[in-house]
């Protein structure tokens, strides 16, 4: 049976709409569970769908790979599942003090979208340079980010005020897609990201679609869906970030067994640890309904010691790093970490422990999070299917100064791209790279010039491209190319494998491991 889009009226109950309200504090916006929206951007279900379909939209990056939902799953509790991704801090260096634990992004490119050596990451994918925050419940705050940049005056890129009040989930959503490390390139302008949403067929690349998701964008572009949802033509900035927005103030845990009452007795005590012994209700206001006043606080992590939004403690359990740093791995290290900064008059016993960990691990976990029922019920990511790396098979052959070239290939081939390329890096600057591209991959042991060779020597083509400057190891080559719009094209892979004259390595050339590149198209699949 197919499931019907709610009406307006029933989705208002099911949020708790509330055009205006504000908290004591007046950090926090709404009146947990009821969602405070701004005037200027009705919730209405068309533009939930549509703010939901962008959201899993891994095409809003500039190369494919990227989506919001990347960083903000279910199963992490609205927060990364891949959090802890090693970033050097303010010192550029790894492995000292202030190094983040964020969320791996893009490989860096230039305005052009060609690939460039980072000074940080190389050729690998960039981190972000903080943990990323649970989108669950962060309707409910008046600013957004860990250090509260986006507010609730939502502006266009002139500066013009759009919605006056109650929109810093708007003001939020317009950054990732034009970040050089989240969904980006250097230089990306919003007027790529429009044009390339007007070309793109919507949710080409995740499978397994709710219902209702699915039917809304059956037969669709992304230009019929922004007219449905905002009743008149045109794909803009402003609108991208409303249907984000709307699609966010419906994802409200509020359905917890502290919510519910069926807290067990270990939890039980442990909330009640939390508000007398740790006075932790002090930050992690309980009156409120969210476990956070919203106000900026610093907790003294060493190599960290700034202010931050004091974030919700609904979901927290499932997260997979902790604080604005990433610093903690788990819940026991953030009460450790308590202990020793003497938040707690004395230290814990065993049994308290316990108890506090129960509270917060399971006490504040919503189950339909954990089932994905809905609102957090979601398509699956290309990502998720073919993770990066997953695609490259046999052994790479180094070249001066045993540096492996490394290819570049996870950037999803859709059919009928303009823009698919792969890339080259860790190679000998100055040199050239050559793409070998052919149809079946070779049997095992079958070598060139007694280098390993994983493309199988016939029906194959050679592309050139130049490294760029550099030493060993600094080359970097991109291969940007169109691909065929042919249906019958789906499935029917194409391996590659790239080398590097280079006078110093075994056999004259350097030679990366082999890629399985297969043309893709969800929407289009027979």
């Amino acid at each position: 049976m197919k499931l019907r889009a709610p009406r307006l009226s029933s989705l208002s109950r099911l949020v708790g709409v509330a055009f205006f309200a504000a908290s004591v504090s007046a950090q926090t916006i709404g009146s947990f569970p009821s969602v405070a929206v701004p005037p200027g951007n009705p919730l209405t279900p068309d533009k939930v769908l549509l703010g939901k379909a962008l959201f899993f939209e891994e095409q809003v990056s500039s190369d494919g790979t990227m989506a919001c939902a990347t960083c903000h799953l279910p199963e992490a509790g609205g927060a990364d599942i891949h959090a802890g991704t090693r970033q050097p801090g303010n010192d550029h260096q790894f492995f000292t003090a202030d190094d983040e634990f964020g969320s791996p992004g893009m490989v860096r490119q230039d305005p052009t979208g060609a690939y460039l050596r980072d000074p940080a990451f190389g050729i690998a994918r960039q981190a972000t340079n903080r943990n990323a925050p649970t989108v669950f419940g962060a309707a409910f705050f008046d600013a957004v980010f860990w250090d509260k940049r986006a507010g609730q005056i939502f502006r266009d890129e002139a500066g013009q005020v759009v919605l006056p009040a109650l929109a810093a989930l708007e003001s939020q959503a317009v950054f990732p897609p034009v970040s050089p490390i989240e969904m980006g390139h250097d230089a990306r302008p919003w007027s790529e990201v429009v044009a390339k949403l007007e070309r793109i067929r919507p949710l080409d690349l995740a499978r397994d679609l709710p219902q209702p998701l699915a039917d809304f964008i059956v037969g669709a572009t992304y230009g019929d869906l922004f007219q449905r949802a905002f009743g008149s033509p045109g794909i803009t900035r402003e609108r991208f970030a409303m249907a984000i927005a709307s699609y966010e103030r419906t994802l409200v845990p509020n359905h917890t067994p502290y919510d519910l009452s069926t807290m067990t007795p270990l939890q039980t005590t442990g909330f009640t640890i939390f508000q007398i012994q740790g006075n932790c209700s002090q930050c992690h206001t309980v009156s409120n309904g969210l476990f956070s006043s919203g106000l900026l606080a610093t907790i003294n992590v060493p190599g960290h010691q700034r202010n931050v939004k004091i974030p919700t403690l609904r979901n927290v359990g499932l997260q997979r790093r902790l604080t604005s740093s990433g610093f903690f791995a788990n819940l026991d290290e953030v009460v450790t970490h308590y202990e020793n900064q003497r938040f707690f008059p004395s230290p814990l016993t065993a049994g308290e422990r316990r108890a506090v960990l129960a509270f917060l691990g399971n006490g504040l976990t919503d189950e339909r999070v954990l089932r994905r029922d809905p609102p957090f019920d979601r398509p699956t990511l290309h990502s998720e299917v073919e993770p990066v790396g997953s695609n490259q098979y046999g052994q790479a052959w180094p070249g001066t100064g045993g540096f492996l070239p490394e290819l570049v290939s996870h950037v999803p081939a859709i059919l009928g791209s303009p823009d698919f390329k792969l890339g080259l890096g860790n190679a000998l600057g100055g040199s050239t790279a050559f793409l070998m591209i052919g149809a079946a991959q070779s049997a095992s042991g079958t070598t060139f010039h007694g280098i390993p060779l994983h493309v199988a020597p016939t029906q194959f083509q050679v592309l050139a491209r130049p490294l760029s400057a550099g030493g060993a190891g600094q080359g970097v080559a991109t291969f940007q190319m169109p691909l065929p719009g042919t249906v019958a094209l789906i499935g029917l892979p194409r391996y590659v494998q790239a080398f590097v004259p280079d006078p110093d390595a075994i056999g004259g050339f350097a030679a990366s491991r082999g890629a399985r590149i297969e043309l893709v198209s969800e929407r289009l699949a027979p």
